[in-house]
């Protein structure tokens, strides 16, 4: 049998797209000769190399140009997550977050899709809407403990909401992700201060703390070697 050759899926070449684009230097970046070679190409290739192209542009803090090279693409797609991904980049760059908050509403997959529900949760506190983002941001952290951005975008809305308790709170989670438990406590203790002595938010902190000391003397033993 002659073996088969798999081809790569779009979301590949949007991935690899977005990771050279926006997180790479040096001589492993998003440049011209990728994006002509992949223009050749098949049509997700061809997709692939408009987008980054579209990607390249709001790098460039050129939006026009990025808006010209990724409405044909939004158009025939409009629900495809990565081109709503880096529509709501332009449109915050531009400081249009009306357009990017009522395109995310608009998502389909916007229940189930995590990017989007940070991306809209981003464009509402751009919008000065801190309550219905922190709303966002506190269904997403439960269901995403792991993910540093809810937490700290989580932090932003709750200082602009004036919550400086739930601020404080959220940013421990962020430093308990990084590994910097003592500061992670101090956070918790200073949110415990912040709340009504022996109300349940205070047990809850309080409670947190606990979880965190023991995490600490479980991975003492480790920190001496």
């Amino acid at each position: 049998m002659r073996p088969v050759v798999a081809q790569s899926s779009a979301d590949f070449y949007f991935a690899k797209a977005r990771t050279l684009g926006m997180y790479n230097s040096g001589k492993n970046q998003l440049g011209t000769d990728l994006l002509d070679s992949w223009s050749k190409g098949n049509v997700r290739e061809q997709h692939a190399a408009q987008y980054g192209r579209a990607l390249l542009a709001m790098e460039a803090k050129n939006y026009a140009e990025a808006s010209k090279q990724l409405q044909p693409l939004l158009s025939a797609e409009p629900q495809n997550a990565w081109y709503l991904d880096l529509a709501t980049d332009i449109d915050l760059g531009q400081n249009k977050t009306a357009e990017a908050v009522n395109r995310l509403k608009n998502a389909r997959e916007l229940r189930t899709n995590p990017v989007l529900q940070l991306n809209l949760a981003n464009a509402l506190l751009e919008a000065g809407q801190a309550g219905e983002a922190a709303t966002i941001l506190n269904r997403y952290t439960f269901s995403n403990k792991e993910d540093t951005n809810g937490w700290d975008l989580l932090a932003q809305a709750e200082n602009k909401l004036g919550n400086r308790d739930q601020e404080l709170a959220a940013r421990a989670e962020n430093m308990a992700l990084v590994g910097r438990l003592d500061q992670a406590i101090s956070l918790l203790s200073a949110a415990s201060a912040q709340v009504k002595l022996r109300s349940l938010q205070q047990a809850r902190y309080d409670a947190r703390i606990d979880q965190l000391r023991q995490l600490q003397e479980r991975f003492r033993p480790y920190q001496k070697m």
